[in-house]
This record gives structure tokens, sequence and C-alpha cells, in this order.
């Protein structure tokens, strides 16, 4: 049976990174521009860089995908679109992206790009990887959460490429569902700028410190399924580091010998490893004692004399090489370098594998304990294990085979290739040798190397006329500009939306995980209320007025994994039987079920992240009725949507919103219980501030179609829910409460 060809997609942080990959056996590359990139602060790419990176690859028959996975503001567009000229002129293989709005300007103004769903959409059920095909991505990178049978049941059938994450950091939250970063210090994941609060101690732990993904040799399985592309994560990482990875992945692809390869990247960089979720729920997934990377066990500390420390070697280490010793109670293990170091009492610069080892540390260590472990976290063999240079690609180039004609008579000098001509006049002589003006011609149009051509078929004809070298190494120059040259590009002058806002009011919308909430609501309060968003999985038997049943819109969750749709589904339709025809969707999935069950009457909840324009057009143009702001975005960016989309929309204004979700296990079942700021609900766990979000007294001139108000998840009374609605809805939030980013803005 012939192996499957899958794609070893590697992350390129910078120019150096991109070539390191395409050495070590990467078929692709991944890689940031200088904004919208969801590693904002990793180097990224200029734009003569990503021509230069793209050219380079496509000689070496390789692609290269550019991230725009970011969540974009309106006053951001005109830039945007300038990245997506510049991606599109270099001729790049695949946009990974995340907002919506670059659906429409791809499809109508730059359709050369293919689009790749961003794993930050969340995608983790076939619905939304069928309703992407439908849209028109070529690809969908699934979110890491997912087991290998969810993934083997969305590759055969969503009708699209899938691409699956194999190896590096891991979030504690779903990709694209996180707010954490966002609300505490105004630097969003969804805008690439995360400031990685997980990794943060909390009451002497780290509960939500992922380990880093491996999936070694589950990567055959990957591919046996029919898995498009094996992602390594890592655009902030080394140049070696991308080696050393993509080296590893791609021996264990062509059945090659992997020994040594892994104890090399965890010489580089490597936390403790885990296999995730791909054998279906797993409790070993964080890593509570320390937060930072560790590198490779080399050992215990059996002995402390002053600044001198002893232990087994685990490992080959060398002189210079950076160890790290765990130290209990503190954060992250302390590093430095070696400096001397006795092998068997004698001085060495070289410990092999069980040598028993003595080495002096500095002097202003911390106190060590015996028993503590030491890790090898930068190491000499690593490092000489994986040289890159750009020379070493050029072995691997496929030159192009050139056809060349030459003419020449007594006044000019014509070549000409692929259609592309160079004209020389002048008054040449008679050559004294015709054979040799023959043979200085064929080296001439030889030394094509530079330009990536191979000469082919000489087509000669000359009246036997003389011209010097200088001459044709000239000719010879310009035809390969002519013929390598791009043509001029020309942005595209993309149309904005103008919406002409009908006059409206603004009411309130209230949304609700319990339908004894609104058991306290009078006649008087419903008339606030244009509408009661209710969570699907309520009990909706307590609705049963035709008046109540008009008002109700029915939400569906943000996350359903295959295993909960076929009950997700049944609802939905005993629903829509009782007479519910109203609908709330927060995932791409949901938009598929609108269309499966033919419901018209939909709206969009935060989680479609509508921070734009276009992307407020695009999905009104899918069938939204209505869309909801993000509870991250800012007042000054809420009102340039407005302006637009004022009839159309909602803001949040009082709620207890996620900071994360996440189906990663704390791992204590026992001790696994829900409170003040931990739910947990069929072992998800949803983490919230202490306080709820509230902006009702700083809305301003906002004037949208509704004003939202949420009592989901925390536990409410019906007279807690009937208080605060009022409280709110006179302009007053709880004494307690934040408001994230709204006046203050964020990056």
């Amino acid at each position: 049976m012939e192996k499957r060809k899958v794609e070893l997609l590697s992350p390129a942080g910078n120019f150096d990174c991109g070539i390191s990959a395409f050495t070590y056996g990467a078929d692709a590359i991944y890689l940031g521009l200088k904004n919208f990139s969801a590693r904002a602060d990793a180097m990224n790419f200029s734009s003569s860089e990503l021509e230069k990176i793209t050219s380079i690859a496509h000689n070496l028959k390789k692609s290269v995908y550019v991230a725009i996975n970011t969540v974009i503001q309106n006053h951001e567009i005109p830039e945007l679109i300038e990245k997506l000229g510049s991606a599109e002129f270099a001729g790049v293989d695949g946009i990974i992206l995340q907002d919506f709005s670059l659906v429409p300007l791809i499809k109508k103004y730059f359709p050369k790009l293919k689009m790749h769903a961003s794993t930050q959409m969340a995608v983790h059920n076939l619905e939304g990887a069928k309703i992407l095909a439908d849209i028109g991505f070529s690809r969908v990178v699934l979110a890491r959460e997912l087991s290998l049978s969810e993934i083997e049941n969305i590759t055969k059938n969503c009708g699209i490429e899938t691409e699956v994450f194999i190896h590096g950091a891991l979030c504690y939250s779903y990709s694209g569902l996180c707010f954490y970063s966002s609300f505490e210090r105004g630097e969003s994941a969804n805008r690439g700028k995360c400031t990685y609060p997980c990794r943060k101690l909390y009451n002497g732990t780290h509960p939500y410190a992922m380990k880093d993904l491996a999936l070694n040799e589950y990567i055959l399985k990957l591919r046996d399924i029919g898995v498009a592309s094996l992602k390594i994560e890592g655009r902030k990482k080394t140049p070696l580091y991308v080696a050393a990875t993509a080296d590893y992945y791609r021996r264990i692809l062509d059945g090659r010998d992997t020994k040594g390869c892994l104890d090399n990247i965890k010489r580089i960089f490597a936390r403790p490893y885990t296999t995730l979720h791909i054998n279906g729920k797993n409790k070993d997934v964080i890593d509570r004692d320390f937060s930072g990377p560790r590198g490779l066990f080399v050992g215990k500390i059996e002995r402390i004399k002053r600044n001198v420390i002893t232990f087994k070697t685990l490992s080959h280490i060398e002189k210079h090489d950076g160890l790290a010793i765990e130290i209990t109670g503190i954060d992250r293990p302390y590093g430095f370098a070696i400096d001397k170091m006795w092998v068997h009492e004698k001085p060495s610069f070289i410990a092999e594998k069980g040598d028993k080892v003595e080495l002096c540390v500095p002097t202003d260590a911390p106190d060590f304990e015996i028993g503590a472990n030491v890790y090898c976290t930068s190491s000499q063999i690593a490092k000489s294990s994986y040289p890159f240079k750009e020379t070493v690609l050029t072995k691997n180039i496929e030159k192009n085979s050139l056809d060349i004609s030459f003419s020449m008579n007594s006044e000019k000098i014509e070549v000409t290739a692929n259609n592309i001509s160079v004209l020389r006049h002048d008054s040449f002589q008679k050559a004294n040798n015709p054979e040799k003006m023959h043979d200085g011609v064929v080296t001439a149009f030889s030394k094509l190397g530079d330009y990536n051509f191979t000469l082919g078929n000489l087509l000669y004809n000359n009246d036997g006329f003389f011209a010097p070298i200088s001459l044709l190494n000239d000719i010879r120059r310009e035809l390969c500009e002519k013929l390598t040259q791009k043509p001029e590009y020309v942005l595209p002058t993309v149309e904005f939306p103008v919406n002409l806002v009908k006059n409206h009011e603004t009411n309130f919308v209230i949304k609700i995980d319990d339908t004894d909430y609104i058991s306290n609501f009078n006649e008087k309060d419903f008339e606030k209320i244009s509408e009661v968003i209710v969570d699907i999985n309520a009990d909706f038997s307590k609705i049963q007025t035709p008046a109540l049943i008009s008002k109700i819109r029915v939400s569906i969750p943000v996350v359903n994994r295959n295993n909960v749709m076929p009950n997700l589904k049944s609802k939905i339709k005993r629903l829509i039987d009782d007479g519910f025809t109203k609908f709330s969707v927060s995932n791409i999935s949901g938009i598929y079920l609108m269309k499966e069950f033919g419901i018209n009457d939909w709206i969009c909840d935060y989680y479609l992240y509508t921070l734009n324009d276009f992307s407020s057009e695009f999905l009104i143009s899918l069938g939204a009725k209505r869309i909801t702001l993000s509870p991250e975005d800012s007042c000054e960016n809420m009102q340039t949507i407005l302006k637009n989309f004022g009839d159309k929309t909602d803001i949040l204004i009082y709620g207890d919103v996620p900071l994360f979700i996440s189906d990663n296990c704390l791992g204590d079942c026992k001790n696994c219980k829900s409170t003040d700021n931990v739910i947990i609900k069929n072992c998800r766990h949803y983490i919230f501030e202490k306080v709820p979000y509230c902006i009702a007294n700083k809305l301003k001139d906002l004037h949208p179609a509704n004003f939202r108000l949420d009592f989901c998840f925390k536990k409410y009374t019906a007279q807690d829910v009937k208080n605060i609605f009022h409280n709110v809805v006179a302009g007053q939030c709880p004494r307690n409460s934040i408001s994230a980013n709204f006046e203050k803005g964020f990056k």
C-alpha cells in the first residue's frame, strides 16, 4: 500500500527560520507579516522578505502560507488591504485567517489567494468545517483539543483539507475563545498580543500552564486518515529549534532513524510533553510546578559542597552548555552555563552518559537541594547538529530549462526566450573565427545560475559577425532580468461598505441559561425587552404563552463537539416543532446548523467576531439578522461599526464573560467543583473574573439596535436578575465591575 502524501509545515518567525525549515525537511512554512499576526512579538516578515522566501520556496517546490490570524478594527482595514496585496504579489500559497473581513476582500479583490481557516476560528466539529467549504475555504486548521477519531471524521467528510498541530506550545483555552490577557492587560490574544496569564502562579501552583504537545509517531496515523498538513507550533522560536523539530518529524514520516532527535529538541527548548487528547480525554496535560521550559533531564543532584554540585549525568554535556536546576518554591528553574567541570575528579571539557560530574555553579546561585532535577537547556552538540545556510538549498533547487534563440547580422543582435526579446543595434564586423564566436555565445548564455535557469536548446543564427563577450554577457543579464521581472502590481481599489442605517430605537435584550431567571418579570418589565435569548440546554417547558414564545431566541453554545451534535440537533428540531423559530449562534458551525434546519431568523453572538464593517457585512450576507460586538472591543471602534450597521447590532452592557473556555482537565476529579469564578459543566471549564463586565454607565453616544444583559454561567436568583436589570437599564453598574477595554482601547 502506497503511503499517503502529507505536508510537514514548520513555523518561520523570521527569514532564517524559513531557510532552516526548508533545509531540514519541511514541505511548507507559515509566517506572519509585521502586523495582523497572532504572534505579534515574533520578528515576522517585511514585504521584500516575503517575496524572497516565497521565490526560494517555489523554486524548491515548497509552499508558503501567511498568517493574518487576528481580529481587525475598522481603522486597520486600509493597511490590511496592503498586506493582502503584498501576499498576492509575492505569490504565497494561502492566507491563514481568523477575521471574517478577509473573506469578502479575498474573494472579490484578491482571488488568487487561497483561504485557510485559522485555529483561532475554534473549528472543532464537522459542521464547522463543512460551512467553511461552502464559503470557499480550501483548508481548516482544527482545534487542538480534538481526538484522533474526531479528526478522522472531519477529515473524511468535510470536503476541504485539514491541518493539525503536532508539536509545540498549547493554550489552556480553546484558541480564539480566550479573553484573559485582553481583560487583564488590554493585550488581546485575538490581536496577537497575549501576555500568557495562564502561565502565572496562582496560590503556589500553575493550574492553567499547559505542557507542550508532542505527537511523535501519532503523525503516521494522522497521515493515514488523510490529514493534509502536520503543523509545528513555534513562530517565536529560533532557527535551531525549527531545524530540530522539522528534522525529527521528517525522519518519522520518511521511516528514518530518529535516535537522539527528540533529546536535541529538549536541549533547545522543551516543557514536559503531552499527547493532549489524541486518544480521548487526557488528565495529564497541566505543568503545575513550573511555568517555564526545562530542557533535557540529565540527572539529580547527589552532593553539594560550597558552590560545587555533583551528579551522574544521563546524557552528554560539555563546557559552555546551559543547565537549569529546579528549586522548590521558585517559579522557574535556575539557569547557568557550565564554566568549570570535573569528570571522575579530573578537569574536563566533556562528560559522557554515566559519568560522575562535578560542576561549579555561580557564586550568586540560590540554595539547591539534594535530589533536585538538573536539565540541559543549551547544548553545543545540538547546535552543531543542525548547520543551516541559504547555500545548502541551492543543491535542491530545480533549474528551469530555457530555450534561447540567438540571431545576428551586421546591424543587430536579437536574443529571444519565452517570447521575451533583447535587441542591440550596432555596426558589427566579420568574425575572424566564426566557430569561436559560436562557442562564446554558448559560454555567455550558459551562465544562468544566478537566475535559476539552465540553458536548454540554443538556436544559433549568425551571418559570420563578431561581438565581444562583454556585450553578450550584458545581453544575457538584460534578458534574465526581463524574464524574472514581475509586472508592476496595482493595488485594487476596494469599495467600502456604505449602508444607510434605518431609524431605530435602542431596545434591551437579556440572555439567560435558566428560565427561572425571568419568573419575577412582569408585563411592564417585558415591555422594555425586545428579546430573551435562552441557552438551548435550559428548561423550555416553562415558556408556554405565545406572547413569551415570540420573544424567545434560542442560543446554541459556542463549543459543540461531534459527540453532542446528535443530541443538539434533536433539541433544535424539537424546539422548532414547539414554535421557537429564532436562534443565536456563537461559532461558525452554528451557521451550518441554521442552513441545515432552514432557520432564517438567526443572529451572531460575540464569539463570531465583528470588529469592522467588512466582517459585519459578510456575516449579514450569510443570513444573520444581527451581529453582537465583541466585549473586548473599544467604544471608539464600536462607534465606527454603528455608523453603517447600528440597526443590526447588539452590544453587551452587562454579563459574566468567560476568560477561558477549556476542555483541558485540571486533573483532580474528586475536588473538581465549581467556585465563584470557575464554572464546570460536563468537564468543561469556564474561568471568569470575580466581578461582572458592565459598561451601562459609559455608553455615551452608542445607539445600537439592542443593549444586551447576560445572566449565564454564574448563579443568580430571579430577584437578583430583576434588580440588576432595572439598575443597568437605568445606567447603573454594580459597585464592583470591570469595563475591560471599552474606554482605554486595546492592543
